[in-house]
């Protein structure tokens, strides 16, 4: 008898490069190495007190469904928060709340497009967006950008000639995961402009969009077009507030048939979960504005733990990021994920050794990518020192071993 076949579109969901080393990590551990976990953007900072008493504060007597537009307290109160600190007119009928910020992206790739339209992004960019395009059916069309370049984007012309008659709409990180680039002023103006004349979407994922470096100060897109329907925001708690685990997301937009649309498929999923939702009401509520400082503070000085510590390290190529809390990292290896794999399987230093993601699966255009790890500098900067050196250390191990 012969197995069923499963779908094509199974088929081409590739699975997470940030997980896919897990189960040797585990196997690691279970031997006694200590793992040094840079390889997932999982911060260890505390979650805000406010969001714990929050949970510890739910009441009520049934854990019943939310509705699924959300709840109103958070949509209320999350709304407020934005308008604060981005001077946005923003109303509750512009915000739908999203089991993070991944369901937000997978409604809005749906809501935009048909399956085998195509959404322009560019390369590296963060893992999860093409499974999500293996999910909705749409075709991801990458524009490479350059460690050498510090990831800019590319000029207007250049990504002009990538849009096609199937073109729906382009996908922006800000700042980026992997990379940290930060776009400028003018690169958003650039996009918007484009987006207008050329009958298209720009989907932008502000998921770290509070932590920039160096003085740049946190921009949201609806400050550079206020109440553009084409723009579509997607937001989430889970890097801000040290929330990944609590689910809970938005997506913003002006346009009323795309938040009609994305509503109708939030109630086919029913909602978000619910005493989540009431905690992080009940934490925006109350939280004061020092904990996002020091979370800032605390990153920039990992950031620069991480960068330094990779500077000595010889045949290294890097570069400081200006936001988020990650960095990709050229190594002197030909297959990146064969050398985390050795660190992981093989080699251990003083019983620890350190785990990294594999960066081809963050590019389209794999081969780009693949002597090149992505480091979530989430440790805090002892371990980071630590971490980087155990890594230095394998890095010569994996290449005698290769000589």
């Amino acid at each position: 008898m012969t197995l069923l076949t499963i779908s094509h579109r199974a088929e081409k969901t590739p699975p997470s490069p940030i997980r896919k080393l897990a189960g040797l990590a585990q196997q690691a551990a279970d031997r006694g190495t200590h793992v040094y976990r840079l390889n997932i953007g999982q911060p260890d900072l505390r979650s805000p007190k406010e969001f714990l008493e929050g949970v510890s504060s739910f009441a009520k007597e049934v854990v019943a469904y939310e509705g699924s537009q959300g709840s109103r307290d958070l949509l209320s109160t999350w709304v407020s928060c934005i308008n604060r600190d981005y001077d946005i007119e923003l109303t509750n009928e512009q915000m739908l709340i999203t089991m993070g910020a991944s369901e937000a992206l997978i409604f809005a790739f749906m809501v935009v497009c048909d399956p085998g339209d195509e959404i322009l992004m560019f390369d590296p960019t963060y893992a999860n967006y093409i499974g999500f395009s293996a999910i909705s059916g749409v075709r991801l069309v990458s524009l490479p950008c350059s460690l050498e370049d510090k990831f800019a984007l590319p000029t207007r012309e250049d990504i002009e000639r990538y849009i096609s008659p199937y073109t729906r709409a382009v996908l922006l990180c800000n700042p980026n995961n992997p990379t940290g680039a930060v776009c400028s002023d003018d690169e958003l103006r650039m996009l918007v402009d484009l987006c207008r004349e050329r009958d298209l979407f720009l989907i932008v994922d502000e998921t770290y969009r509070e932590f920039v470096y160096d003085g740049v100060k946190p921009r949201c897109i609806y400050e550079i077009a206020p109440k553009d329907p084409r723009i579509i925001v997607v937001d989430s708690l889970s890097k801000r507030f040290s929330l990944c685990g609590a689910r809970i997301g938005c997506m913003l937009t002006w346009h009323p048939e795309v938040m009609r649309a994305a509503f109708h498929i939030a109630q086919a999923r029913l909602s978000a979960p619910t005493i989540e939702q009431d905690a992080a009401a009940h934490m925006l509520q109350t939280i004061g504005d020092q904990y996002l400082r020091d979370a800032l503070a605390e990153y920039q000085t990992r950031r620069d733990a991480a960068v330094s510590a990779l500077s000595r390290i010889p045949g290294v190529t890097t570069h400081a990021p200006q936001g988020g809390f990650y960095l990709l990292a050229k190594l002197p290896v030909k297959d990146a994920e064969d050398f985390a794999s050795f660190m992981l399987t093989d080699f251990s230093s003083g019983g620890k050794t350190t785990f990294v993601a594999p960066a081809a699966g963050f590019y389209m255009l794999r081969e780009a990518g693949r002597s090149t790890i992505r480091i979530a500098f989430v440790l805090n900067r002892d371990d980071t020192d630590v971490a980087i050196a155990v890594l230095g250390e394998g890095l010569r191990a994996y290449q005698s071993r290769r000589v």
